[in-house]
């Protein structure tokens, strides 16, 4: 423990870690009303809900353009935590994907993230408002209270722990959501 708060300049900092037989499962958030796609037990290891989080560097755009006509500061990525950014898509595309491939990696685009109080910790100065989630809350509040900011990813059956996905790697989307996509023509695209 020594050691790592040495190397991290983190006072009181621990890891932490799962033992191999450990058979946590992606966990459904009631509140998105999303069912996880697929028959088998998706594993998850330390993430509250899903063992893949995807954003889009679009979609952190547009939130902080709608920061700044606010007069707020722009945010980061880090404060939503994903392990998957993407580019090259429309702001809040990310919605719309219901299957999609990543270097041949195949995934569901699962259940939207509901954003927590997490999000208004500035990760430099451990500082904290309330933002982003004031500004989310004027356009990506759903049902129950949920400000959505990314999509949870959970591997296709036959891919837990198989294939790699790697920085620049190439994305495919296999199928749209239909439901969701016709929201976010609604809601981002004026149709």
């Amino acid at each position: 423990a020594a050691w790592l708060e040495a190397a991290t300049q983190i006072p009181g900092v621990r890891l932490t870690g799962l033992p191999r037989d450990s058979d946590r499962v992606v966990v459904v958030n009631q509140d998105q009303g999303d069912a996880v796609p697929t028959s088998g037990a998706a594993p998850v290891s330390l993430a509250d809900e899903a063992p893949f989080l995807l954003t889009s560097v679009e979609s952190l755009a547009d939130l902080n353009a709608r920061l700044k006509a606010r007069g707020k500061a722009a945010v980061d990525m880090q404060r939503f935590r994903p392990n998957i950014v993407v580019g090259g898509l429309l702001p809040w595309e990310e919605d719309t994907i219901k299957r999609l491939a990543i270097d041949g990696v195949e995934f569901h685009a699962w259940q939207r993230c509901g954003r927590c109080k997490m999000t208004t910790i500035d990760r430099q100065t451990l500082k904290h408002g309330p933002e982003p989630l004031a500004t989310l809350s004027t356009f990506r509040e759903r049902d129950h209270g949920q400000r959505n900011f990314g999509m949870h990813l959970v591997p296709a059956e036959g891919w837990a722990g198989a294939g790699r996905v790697s920085v620049g790697g190439r994305l495919e989307v296999l199928e749209y959501h239909e439901e969701r996509r016709a929201e976010w023509l609604r809601l981002f695209r004026g149709q």
